[in-house]
């Protein structure tokens, strides 16, 4: 909203007549945008929209570049200006904490317009104070007057700075690094080759994220599940399992390796009721997919893969009625809340 109201203030504070050759300003347009986000005709409809008139021309000497990249749950936008032999001029960000890039694409573009209306205007003011200098010209005796300095260029305000600095006399602005962001959630999934039917598991994770890494602790808890001879005599068991996983993110995917430590508790089902405590080492892969609903809360999708280092077998009057198998998975789903 502040890249609008500014814009418009700088509209309505320019001169109020102009020549018509004004609004013969081109410029040569680079667009790049992640997917998800309109594409280069949609941004230039934006702009011409504002104008009246179409400024862009792939042979005009003045180049502006438009970039608008995704990072965690927000958009960065960039406008940057150069010349005609590639000397930055200036540029001008617009972060946006949202993902509604459409939004950011008609801010950039309206912000984009005044640019090109303003530096119309400063190249009109420009010819008339040459014309009136011609008009009034002394002899032919007498010593040129010195030519016009190039006026800056300047940009739209926003939410950052308001005025593009002249190339001679300031650098392009550097970035800084992302610090990491801390989200936690729960969320139930169901386990595959943990009993001899599918268990329904339960668990609760915090995590570390920076734009490529993540780090995540989990605490997951199985069901009680029971296997039944023919007889009917039979035993539960529940896991009880901690979860470490290091992630590499790409966009909204995670490919991590997975480490899961804890313990598998049996309970017989006979004439004399027994129990026992197993311990549980896995190690395994998961692939999560993460979509955001609003600005902090999270969806995650996941599915687990892991091997199992530590087997058992439960018995029953010594004759063994289930085995754990080698391979494990589960799939689920958690909702978290993130806090930057």
């Amino acid at each position: 909203m502040l890249v609008f109201v500014g814009a418009v203030w700088l509209v309505l504070l320019g001169p109020a007549e102009l020549p018509a050759r004004a609004a013969n300003f081109t410029v040569a347009l680079q667009y790049a945008a992640g997917p998800g986000c309109p594409d280069a005709a949609d941004f230039k409809a934006v702009v011409i929209t504002r104008l009246g008139y179409d400024p862009f021309s792939d042979s005009a000497p003045d180049h502006v570049f438009v970039r608008i990249a995704p990072r965690d749950g927000s958009l960065d936008g960039s406008i940057e200006w150069r010349d005609s032999s590639g000397k930055w001029a200036g540029d001008q960000s617009f972060p946006l904490v949202s993902t509604d890039c459409l939004q950011l694409v008609r801010a950039m573009g309206f912000a984009l317009a005044v640019q090109i209306q303003l530096l119309a205007k400063t190249g009109a003011a420009a010819h008339v104070d040459s014309a009136a200098r011609a008009e009034t010209a002394p002899p032919a005796d007498a010593s040129p007057p010195e030519p016009t300095p190039t006026p800056p260029v300047v940009t739209a305000p926003s939410n950052g700075p308001t005025t593009v600095p002249d190339a001679t006399t300031a650098a392009p602005p550097e970035t800084g690094g992302a610090g990491p962001v801390f989200a936690m959630g729960a969320g139930p999934s169901v386990g595959f080759g943990m009993s001899s039917t599918p268990v329904l598991l339960g668990r609760i994770f915090g995590a570390l994220s920076w734009p490529h890494v993540s780090l995540e602790l989990a605490a997951v808890v199985s069901l009680p599940s029971t296997t039944r001879r023919a007889d009917g005599a039979g035993f539960s068991q529940q896991l009880l399992l901690l979860s470490a996983a290091s992630c590499v993110v790409v966009s909204r995917w995670n490919a991590c390796l997975l480490a899961n430590a804890g313990q598998v508790r049996m309970v017989g089902d006979i004439d004399r009721p027994s129990s026992a405590g197993v311990p549980v080492v896995e190690a395994g892969a998961r692939v999560a997919f993460i979509q955001l609903v609003g600005r902090r809360v999270f969806l995650n999708a996941h599915a687990d893969g892991v091997t199992r280092l530590i087997r058992w077998t439960g018995s029953l009057d010594q004759v063994p009625v289930w085995s754990a198998p080698r391979f494990a998975a589960a799939i689920g789903i958690d909702t978290g809340v993130r806090f930057p």
